[in-house]
Order: structure tokens, then C-alpha cells, then sequence
């Protein structure tokens, strides 16, 4: 079963794609929670779960459009939302045309949609599970999670989304990094040339149990996030080195990630220790793409 965290990313991006291309554009719990229980393998009890890992993270927003009532035997019903500025104010415009035009067929006059929930939010519970008693809730909410974005810019950008996140589940993250750093990698000869140790190397493509373990559980870029965190760079290395990392685009990502790093050695005294170490990855990173990209054509 994949890790919550990777499982969490894929229902944000399950969300987004709803939010931007289906037609009712919002996804709710009661049409949706059974089918992402089937999509990725988790009860719904799993599903309530992680779309809460998702808000607390400020991946997304949840909206309550209708109140439970045991009274009426009326369960509540939450509507998801990415929290990106793009989508919420597409979202806002098409759930005000929306109840502009449920305000209009109910009550035979138009209103713009400012004047509907001035006029009705205060009298939302006469409203609840209604159609039009949704889209107020709706509406008003799409109003204030953007006045939240704005106010609370820093809290919505990835890397605090992903430390929330990790810090959610930071019994798994300690997990991952058990896994990662108890394989056993082949060590090379430091006097060859990367170029040379890339051909010695190529067909020995022995993949260590533990890093297979590790990454059916993690994403490639997060277990590698994970080593750079503890500055290990060798680590990193012998992973090219063993084959265990051979995509082109892990490791353009070790390429792009240690020259952000080298950038940014005047912030970090410790990292100057490893300056070293990073160079000869950068370099030996660098070779394995030139040598992936000669064997399977030039690539933009």
C-alpha cells in the first residue's frame, strides 16, 4: 500500500483535475468519497482522513454546504477545493452564475450574486440541504478562502504545504528514512573518471530490497529530498552509480536540486563542508544525462 503521503498528492491532484476540467467542477463527499475509496485502494474512512492531512496542509479547502440534522435524518455533505488563487477565482465565478441562476428559477427575479447571499445567509439554516442552500454556502466560502490566501500568503506555498504535510506524518517520514539509509551500496574507484565509472557501472543494475521497499511506500523525490536534508551526497551518488536511480528525470532532478543548493552555500555554513562532494555529483549527474540522452536521442 502506497505511503499517506504520496496517497494524499494523488487525491489533491484527483481534486484539481475536477475542480478544472468536469462539469460540475466541485467535487463533494457524496458523490466522490466512494468513488477515491475505490481509486485508491482506502475505505472512505481513509479518504475523510487524508482530505483532512490535505486542509490542515493547506492543500486544499473543505467546504460544509450541508449541516447535519438527525432530527430530519439529513447527513452533512463537504465540498473540496485545490487552494490555488487560479482555481478559486474560476471556482467563485462559476458558483455565483450558478446561484444566480437556481435564485432566478426559485423565486422569478434576478439578483445579482452579493445581493443572494446578503439577503439569504442569514437565513441559512431554512436553506439547508437545498440546492440553493449549497450554493450560498458555497459562494460564500469560495469569498472567504480567497480573502484567506491573500492574508495568509506564506502558509499556501509548496514548501510549507510540504513540511505540514511531512509533519503530519512524520512517523512514516521517519520510516522512509530508516529504509533509505539502511541499504547497502557498492562503493567505486574515486580515481576514475565519472565518465569511466558510468560505463563500468552501467549494466550492474542490482536493485537493493530496502530502497524497493522504500519507494513503493515514497516517491523517488521525496526519498531524495530525504538524503539531501542530511547532506548525504554519496548516498545519493551510488544510487546512479547501482542503477537503482536511472530515470532521466531523477536525475535531472539531482542535477537542478544540488546547483540550487550551491547557490545558496553562502546561507548555509554547513553545507560549505560539503562543497566538495556536491561539485562531484553535480558533475557525475551531469555525465549520466549527457550519456542517457546520446542513447536515446537529444532530448529539449
Amino acid at each position: 500500500m502506497a505511503g499517506s503521503i504520496k496517497v494524499c498528492l494523488d487525491l489533491a491532484e484527483m481534486i484539481r483535475k475536477e475542480n478544472l476540467e468536469s462539469r460540475e467542477k466541485i467535487p463533494t463527499s457524496d458523490t466522490h468519497l466512494r468513488v477515491w475509496s475505490s481509486q485508491l485502494a482506502r475505505t472512505e474512512e481513509d479518504i475523510r482522513k487524508l482530505l483532512t492531512s490535505l486542509r490542515d496542509s493547506h492543500y486544499i479547502f473543505i467546504v460544509s454546504i450541508v449541516s447535519p440534522d438527525p432530527n430530519l435524518f439529513v447527513y452533512g455533505e463537504d465540498a473540496y477545493v485545490l487552494a490555488e488563487p487560479f482555481i478559486l477565482n474560476e471556482l467563485k465565478k462559476h458558483s455565483e452564475e450558478s446561484l444566480e441562476k437556481l435564485y432566478e428559477a426559485s423565486n422569478y427575479k434576478r439578483k445579482s450574486a452579493f445581493q443572494i447571499t446578503r439577503e439569504l445567509f442569514p437565513k441559512i439554516k431554512e436553506f439547508n440541504n437545498t440546492p440553493l442552500g449549497r450554493s450560498i454556502n458555497l459562494s460564500v466560502m469560495l469569498e472567504e478562502f480567497q480573502r484567506m490566501l491573500t492574508a495568509q500568503s506564506y502558509e499556501y506555498t509548496d514548501q510549507w504545504r510540504r513540511n505540514k504535510l511531512q509533519e503530519i506524518y512524520k512517523d512514516e517520514v521517519l520510516v522512509a528514512e530508516e529504509l533509505a539509509n539502511s541499504a547497502n551500496f557498492r562503493e567505486t574507484d574515486p580515481t576514475k573518471r565519472a565518465i569511466d565509472q558510468l560505463k563500468d557501472q552501467a549494466p550492474k543494475e542490482k536493485i537493493d530490497s530496502n530502497w524497493v521497499k522504500a519507494k513503493e511506500n515514497f516517491s523517488t523525490e521525496f526519498l531524495l529530498r530525504v538524503h539531501f536534508r542530511k547532506y548525504e551526497f554519496d548516498i545519493v551518488k551510488k544510487l546512479i552509480q547501482s542503477g537503482k536511480l536511472k530515470e532521466e528525470k531523477d536525475i535531472k532532478y539531482v542535477r537542478d536540486t544540488i546547483q540550487l543548493m550551491e547557490s545558496r552555500m553562502e546561507q548555509d555554513n554547513l553545507l560549505k563542508r560539503y562543497a566538495n562532494e556536491m561539485i562531484e555529483l553535480r558533475r557525475y549527474a551531469q555525465a549520466k544525462l549527457n550519456m542517457i540522452r546520446q542513447g536515446v536521442g537529444s532530448k529539449q
